[in-house]
């Protein structure tokens, strides 16, 4: 299809580099940017078209380009807003349909994101898995595939088992499985045989394959009895007290307490590990170089798990990223997307983590989503990025803003202050709290009326206006403020104490 493409003056070199890939011809209009663009300066500006069969004009453009079209001769509709994403768009062109009062980035976003599922759902159809599953590199723990040709899997570790309580566990597992858990993992330091075979049990019902960390010999020897799917970790010692398991294990590079710090020396002695695991009998082993924190050897450890991989890409690795995330003062969501890309790049297949702390409060679901992004772009062969999926929470990829007026910045502005007191709301006050949701008290003369819950500051204000429990406009705004810091809060695990 003959495509003709309209923009401004100062994004007319990029659209024209784009439109060369694409055999495309592009119009340049007398604005300098596009969101001065208009239907009527763009139906005066192009005239009748001759030698295309559809125009695409900027997403910015306000308005319904349909009358451009009469005037064009031909269909014309809107592009993108940003000019960077009119390569996919193009590349797209014959899967889309487009609008002429609409941009096409929300539909192209839809279509993308929906492509990207349809891979990560085919390659676990029943079909493909099975197929796969032949191949050297692959395994099941439990009824879950894991090996090279699959998407990494999220191992979650629940810290501190034998202190917790059955209702304690499950809240954790159903938390990490809703996060995107593909394993659920019971962390155990004491020696708790019978408690390893209960909480085992507990968890079956979940649906989700179920290991057990532990260094603790009738720990381990529990958990097998108990049907568990997953067994970390065996050291060389550990090793020499087990015969014939067919549980897949995981097997560390650590003899008398120690791991070597060089790369090599982790190396051979985690193959001589596996090699005595084998005439052990072990059936089914994963290998873990262990990932050490920064600045304790974290690029020896690295380098470790690229020899290893290398040497024996038929092996499944275990990546336990948790040792950098957990000891590093920085939110975990790229720290936790970074290490991914390591663990892809290394060959590993197993993306192990706790959430211990508050800053790694939701790796499971960033790790999921990882995962995955590392997936779709080794099998496309690009870089994780216009995936369909992303990790950005805080900033934007393109940022957005409509441009200020120039009658705005012409204008006196009065520059905003603090007031220096504000009205009593004769209706009452609000407590806000932030557990599991935010909770919105209402208090009339020290006791309380009603209570709105939810999890967004927008539904929770609608609310209590509805109700009629807000007498003062400045008693509003400051909810507001205040119902939005609460929601930031509850959205990435943040503290919150009422100002």
């Amino acid at each position: 299809m003959k495509v003709l493409i309209v923009t401004g003056r100062l994004a007319a070199e990029r659209a024209l580099a784009i439109a060369r890939r694409f055999s495309a011809k592009v119009h340049i209009t007398g604005e300098e940017v596009a969101s001065l663009l208009t239907p009527r300066k763009i139906a005066a500006s192009l005239g009748r078209v001759r030698d295309a069969e559809l125009v695409l004009v900027p997403g910015l453009v306000k308005g319904d380009v349909a009358e451009v079209s009469r005037v064009a001769g031909v269909p014309v509709y809107k592009g993108t807003r940003d000019i960077a994403d009119l390569e996919v768009l193009l590349k797209n062109l014959d899967k889309i349909e487009l609008s002429t009062t609409e941009p096409a980035d929300p539909l192209l976003e839809d279509m993308i994101i929906a492509q990207a599922l349809r891979e990560l759902k085919r390659v676990d159809s029943a079909k493909v898995k099975e197929r796969l599953l032949k191949r050297r590199g692959n395994m099941l723990i439990g009824s879950l595939a894991v090996g090279r040709d699959f998407p990494m899997r999220v191992l979650a570790e629940i810290v501190g088992v034998e202190h917790l309580s059955d209702e304690e566990i499950l809240r954790q597992a159903e938390y990490f499985k809703q996060s995107g858990a593909d394993i659920i993992d019971l962390g155990i330091m004491e020696s708790s045989p019978e408690r390893v075979g209960e909480v085992v049990e507990l968890l079956k019902p979940l649906g989700v394959p179920v290991s057990i960390d532990t260094m603790d010999a009738r720990n381990l020897a529990a958990a097998v009895d108990a049907g568990v799917d997953l067994l970390l970790s065996f050291d060389h010692e550990l090793i020499k007290e087990f015969s014939g398991i067919d549980t897949p294990s995981v097997v560390i590079p650590r003899r008398g307490g120690e791991v070597p710090a060089k790369p090599e020396q982790r190396v051979r002695l985690l193959e001589e590990n596996i090699a005595l695991a084998e005439d052990q009998g072990f059936k089914k082993i994963i290998a873990d170089p262990l990932l050490s924190p920064l600045n304790v050897g974290f690029t020896a450890s690295v380098e470790a798990y690229r020899r290893f991989g290398e040497r024996h890409p038929e092996r499944v690795m275990l990546f336990g990223l948790g040792n950098v995330s957990e000891l590093l003062d920085a939110d975990s969501t790229g720290v936790n997307a970074l290490l991914a890309g390591i663990a892809s790049e290394v060959g590993a297949s197993i993306l192990f983590t706790p959430e211990a702390s508050g800053k790694t409060r939701g790796s499971v679901r960033e790790l999921s989503v990882a995962a995955k992004m590392m997936f779709l772009a080794k099998r496309r062969g690009t870089m994780p990025k216009d995936l369909g999926l992303s990790l950005l929470v805080c900033k934007e990829k393109k940022v957005k803003r409509e441009p200020v007026p120039e009658e705005v910045k012409r204008a006196k502005a009065v520059e905003a202050e603090r007031s220096a007191s504000h009205a009593w709301d004769k209706k009452g006050y609000f407590k806000i709290y932030v557990e599991d949701r935010i909770y919105c008290a209402h208090y009339v003369n020290g006791k309380l009326s009603a209570v709105v819950t939810g999890n967004s500051a927008e539904d929770i204000g609608d609310t209590l206006l509805r109700l009629g429990l807000i007498g003062e406009l400045s008693h509003a705004l400051y909810l507001g403020r205040e119902l939005q810091r609460a929601e930031e809060a509850l959205r990435f695990g943040k503290s919150y104490v009422q100002r």
